[in-house]
């Protein structure tokens, strides 16, 4: 199975994302197409972006409910993030 592209989402997703910048829709496909749910060290290094960039993504696709974080306990703490729905 291939990993899924913007024109693979739902039209509602579609349009949504349509109104963010553009690294939010790389980061939401990045976290649409992984195996399970990624800490932003993990999306860092995935995606080969600054960290500020992708953190800046995620509370953007978090406030419009598109993502959801859950706190891990780990030495420093962290939070995973994964695709709502």
């Amino acid at each position: 199975m291939s990993d899924a592209t913007l024109s693979d989402l739902d039209t509602r997703k579609r349009e949504r994302l349509a109104d963010l910048p553009p690294t939010a829709s790389l980061v939401y496909l990045e976290l649409h197409n992984a195996s399970g749910p990624r800490t932003l060290r993990q999306l860092t290094y995935q995606m080969a972006r600054p960290e500020r960039s992708i953190l800046r993504a995620l509370r953007q696709l978090h406030d419009e409910d598109l993502v959801s974080c859950s706190p891990r306990s780990t030495d420093p703490p962290s939070s995973e993030w994964r695709v709502d729905g």
